[in-house]
């Protein structure tokens, strides 16, 4: 079933959501097998705080009828009323909305002395239409006032701004956080002007101006939207209960990510194991990946590439020492001085089999030098992270042939490094190979810095339209769900 995007936000009642960008065709592929294993339960998510606006005045009665003396006196009295509400939101969102209350010339949004405005319905269409946008329509729910008593209008103008700025907000930057998912996640939330947001809803008579500033530009984000309405309506595409969580989920996590990619980007998506390299918005190169293992799991995050560096040492991780080399080392001291290893023990160099293995880790350093066994393979590219992960090369070519590549401690290894390292550099793989050639280890700045989107997408649209799902290898969508969940659940208490 075709489902087509335009150039701007629309709303209509089927839930097509619209972006720039030309007629994009969604299918969806089987779903694969379930995951054999999960990852280990994680602690229970952290909602935001909630609390009731309180809502001060800044003005007197006397003052108010001056300031409304072009407006009924039911205005002024619904002002008043706001005094005693008691909505329940988000701490940031009863900031601004106490804050744009309180000032001595607030006007309504949504409301005038007798009741919702045409505004409003405007607002309320949108915020029915929640679900489309992979979002869950009941936390924006606002009743409409069944009476124009002051009280009741009060309560409705507050309570719509409110749920407005949590769907805005929600849209732009995601529903939940994900740095309190698990320490495999390392976003840098995206702020909202939530204080700007509601001056803006007030001051346009469209809303759609504040919607297309705030709501996701990316036109992969319109495939999955489109996605999500075809499974919805259709039943197809595999296991579509299934698929729909996936996409939902990808939808959340598109949030976290910049609103538009950048023109030239890298992009690696870790339960796909692949690779991407984007230039002019255009996938130009693609491979396979390895990603890390269950116990070493490669984290969803975002950095920028700087360096290629060639013919790279590897200075083996504390834990791989006490892991992986401690045991070979007593059945053999001199198990790392055979495998080609150096060995320093607080800056001096010594044979393996000369070291006290019992004093703290922290003193001796192994390194593995430059060359064809190198960990490293032949070049690796970095991007500054509190991680320690970067893309880096194999001699383990075998790896890649592999259906499930879940193999290292956590970095990327590719299948084609030389060719990721030439579009960074934005030079030939004949100049690479001849970095290499001469066996010195080097390091060389990419000439300007590439972001680098380090992922974990289960559902994917790739260029050709076709939405791609794959296994939920770490557990982590499950996690995204339940947290999701929870926060519905913390929306849904007054």
């Amino acid at each position: 079933m075709p489902l087509r995007t335009s150039s701007r936000w629309i709303a209509p009642l089927a839930g097509l959501l619209v972006l720039s960008g030309s007629a994009i065709a969604v299918r969806a592929e089987p779903q694969p097998a379930p995951p054999v294993t999960q990852a280990s339960p994680k602690p229970a998510y952290t909602v935001p705080a909630r609390r009731p606006a309180h809502i001060v005045r800044q003005d007197t009665g006397a003052s108010l009828s001056a300031l409304f003396d072009s407006v009924s006196g039911n205005q002024a009295k619904v002002l008043n009323e706001m005094g005693g509400l008691t909505v329940s939101m988000n701490n940031d969102i009863a900031e601004a909305i106490e804050a744009y209350y309180a000032q001595p010339k607030a006007k309504f949004i949504w409301v005038d002395g007798r009741g919702p405005t045409p505004k409003a319905a405007q607002a309320l269409s949108l915020l029915k239409q929640a679900d489309d946008w992979g979002l869950n329509a009941g936390d924006y729910a606002v009743a409409p006032p069944q009476r124009s008593d002051p009280k009741a209008l009060a309560e409705f103008e507050v309570s719509l701004s409110a749920k407005m700025l949590m769907f805005l907000q929600d849209n732009f930057r995601g529903r939940i956080d994900p740095n309190k998912l698990s320490n495999y996640y390392d976003f840098k939330r995206k702020p909202v002007d939530l204080k700007g947001t509601i001056a803006q809803l007030s001051a346009t008579p469209d809303l759609m101006v504040v919607f297309d500033r705030l709501l996701p530009s990316n036109p992969k984000f319109a495939q999955l939207a489109a996605e999500l309405h075809y499974l919805r309506t259709s039943g197809q595409g595999g296991d579509a209960a299934a698929n729909i969580n996936k996409v939902i989920v990808a939808m959340e996590e598109m949030r976290w990510l910049p609103q538009e990619f950048p023109e030239r980007y890298v992009f690696i998506n870790q339960p796909a194991y692949m690779a991407y390299y984007y230039e002019n918005s255009t996938l130009t190169l693609s491979m396979k990946a390895v990603i890390g293992q269950q116990d070493h799991q490669t984290n969803f995050f975002d950095a920028s590439i700087k360096t290629v560096e060639f013919n790279p040492d590897w200075g083996v991780p504390q834990s791989i020492i006490r892991n992986e080399m401690l045991p070979h080392l007593k059945r053999d001291p001199a198990y790392l001085d055979k495998e080609g290893y150096v060995v320093s023990v607080k800056g001096k160099t010594m044979p393996s089999a000369k070291v006290d293995w019992s004093q703290p880790l922290e003193n001796i350093g192994v390194v593995q030098p430059p060359g064809p066994d190198n960990a490293l393979g032949q070049l690796k590219i970095l991007f500054p992270n509190s991680h320690d992960i970067y893309m880096h090369d194999t001699p383990a070519r075998g790896k890649f042939a592999s259906q499930d590549r879940m193999f290292s401690h956590g970095c990327v290894r590719l299948e084609n490094p030389k060719a990721m390292a030439a579009a960074v550099l934005k030079t030939s793989v004949e100049f690479v190979d001849q970095q290499i050639a001469d066996g010195a280890k080097k390091d060389m700045p990419v000439p300007e810095q590439v972001p680098v989107y380090v992922s974990y997408f289960t559902a994917w649209p790739t260029d050709d339209g076709v939405i791609h799902y794959f296994d939920d290898i770490y557990g982590r969508d499950a996690e995204t769900l339940t947290a999701i969940s929870a926060t519905t659940a913390s929306r849904a208490q007054s």
